[in-house]
Order: structure tokens, then C-alpha cells, then sequence
């Protein structure tokens, strides 16, 4: 997943946190929000509750290969925000699963900010 494909940005990641719509499921929350690119792109948060850096490197990479694996089943013209949940155990296989079922629920939602489950 290159460079491109990534947000990188603190403004965009503070645009995501506050005009994206999300939602969540056991494991992560996804916020999503359209843009002008016509392509998917990916930003993942993990934070220090998580442990030090290799254990959120780690969450981060498992993200960034779901995502990967999941592009061309994305909408495009969208940016995913992955916040994972600290304290759970991450595999590729759960991470794939919640990003799918999750990116496929806001997206065909309504354009009203979703409040998250």
C-alpha cells in the first residue's frame, strides 16, 4: 500500500474525527468520510493504551494489510479512519472482517454523521 493511499496529515485526521460518521464493532471504529480523490485512502490511530511500539506498530501494519486486501471491494472517493480498540487481540482475519462489515454499513448509510454502536 503506497504512500498515496494513506492519510498522513493531522488536519485530515482531525477533519475525520470530527465531520466523519462512525461506527464500531468490538474490535475497531471506523470513521469514514467522502473525498474528491476517487480513490480510497486509510489512516489508522492507534493509541499508547495499546503498549509500546512494536505492539502498535503491529496493530497498524494488520490495519494497513486488511485495507489492502479490502481496496478494490471499497467504495472509492471515501477516506477509513481505523481506531482500535485497546486490549483486544488482533488478527488480519478479525481486522478484515470489522473493516468490510463496517466501511459497507456507513457508506450505504444515509448522509447524516452517524453516532457509532
Amino acid at each position: 500500500m503506497g504512500k498515496k493511499l494513506r492519510i498522513t496529515r493531522r488536519d485530515e485526521f482531525s477533519r475525520m474525527f470530527e465531520q466523519g460518521r462512525k461506527k464500531s464493532d468490538g474490535l475497531v471504529t471506523l470513521f469514514v468520510l467522502p473525498n474528491e480523490l476517487g480513490f480510497a485512502r486509510l489512516g489508522v490511530a492507534v493509541a499508547t493504551r495499546h503498549g509500546n511500539a512494536v505492539r502498535r506498530n503491529r496493530v497498524k501494519r494488520l490495519a494497513r494489510e486488511a485495507f489492502r486486501l479490502l481496496a478494490e471491494q471499497l467504495p472509492a472517493g471515501w477516506d477509513y479512519m481505523v481506531v482500535p480498540r485497546a486490549g483486544r487481540e488482533f488478527t488480519l482475519e478479525k481486522m478484515h472482517r470489522s473493516i468490510r462489515n463496517l466501511s459497507a454499513a456507513l457508506t450505504a448509510a444515509p448522509n447524516d454523521r452517524g453516532k457509532g454502536t
